[in-house]
């Protein structure tokens, strides 16, 4: 299930811009399905970004609908505003769950154009205030971040996407041809191979959270800690508290209950999650 998320302000021309991707990739690769997943596929109207909770499942209907949809041969075209770096890597880690490929294309159109735009429609336009707000609150996509990695920015000013002119080349190769990031290690499935299972978990990550706290006062924050053969943590510049690297160690211990890993891979494992988390990764 090659994934293409799109996001940018609101009123940005995103949904114009997601079904030119569409009849592009269903001209080029006409043997693949292409499903366009959006707010209003999915009868979420804009007010729910006015409360916290209502978008939190206006986010969880969106991930479900992508979920739906999943395999190794369909596309699917994520149109939204995906506004949230949190939300934008969630979809990423999906598609490296799935083990296919994943493109961000941000549709760049200034504040002011959106306002101006916003203000010519005629009905279901965004309230001037939530507008304001909603252009606050955006986190632009980073090219630099892996999750919104290939990043694909495409002017306001750019021409109609075309299957032979504009980004649609490269997106279509980053999509078809790119060989698909491998699943991170602590999301691998993999069966229980002992019937203390649950016992090494525990003990395990406890074991490299004293560790790690243990460096940490000896040798200060932004050091490089060794857990294991194969995982390694690198710290933050700031110390990190007890109690975040609890919490971490917990959510680790109810994720990997669920996706049972190996249990002499439980360090390296537990590494990598601390390093994703830190932003050390």
């Amino acid at each position: 299930m090659p994934i293409i998320l799109i996001t940018g302000y609101p009123c940005s021309g995103k949904t114009t811009r997601a079904n030119e991707i569409v009849a592009a990739f269903n001209a080029k690769a006409p043997d693949r399905k292409v499903h366009l997943i959006s707010d209003e596929m999915l009868e979420i109207d804009k007010s729910v970004y006015r409360d916290a909770k209502q978008e939190k499942l206006a986010r969880a209907s969106v991930m479900s609908a992508i979920k739906r949809y999943i395999s190794q041969e369909d596309i699917v075209v994520v149109d939204g505003l995906n506004y949230i770096k949190g939300f934008r890597y969630q979809i990423f880690c999906e598609a490296k769950a799935e083990q296919t490929t994943f493109a961000v294309v941000h549709v760049g159109t200034p504040s002011n154009i959106c306002r101006a735009w916003n203000e010519a429609v005629q009905k279901n336009s965004w309230d001037e205030d939530l507008f304001d707000a909603l252009v606050f609150r955006y986190e632009e996509p980073n090219g630099m971040n892996r999750w919104d990695s290939p990043l694909y920015t495409l002017p306001y000013s750019d021409p109609i996407i075309t299957p032979n002119e504009g980004i649609f080349p490269p997106l279509f190769d980053s999509i078809i041809h790119a060989k698909a990031k491998p699943p991170n290690f602590a999301t691998v499935l993999k069966p229980a191979v002992s019937i203390d299972y649950i016992y090494e978990l525990d003990k395990q990550t406890q074991d490299v959270v004293k560790h790690i706290l243990g460096r940490q006062q000896e040798g200060g924050a932004g050091q490089t800690v060794v857990v294991s053969d194969d995982g390694t943590v690198r710290l933050p510049i700031d110390n990190v508290a007890t109690a975040r690297i609890q919490r971490l160690r917990r959510n680790f211990v109810a994720l990997s209950k669920v996706r049972q890993i190996d249990c002499g891979r439980i360090k390296g494992a537990f590494a990598e999650y601390l390093n994703r988390n830190f932003g050390t990764a």
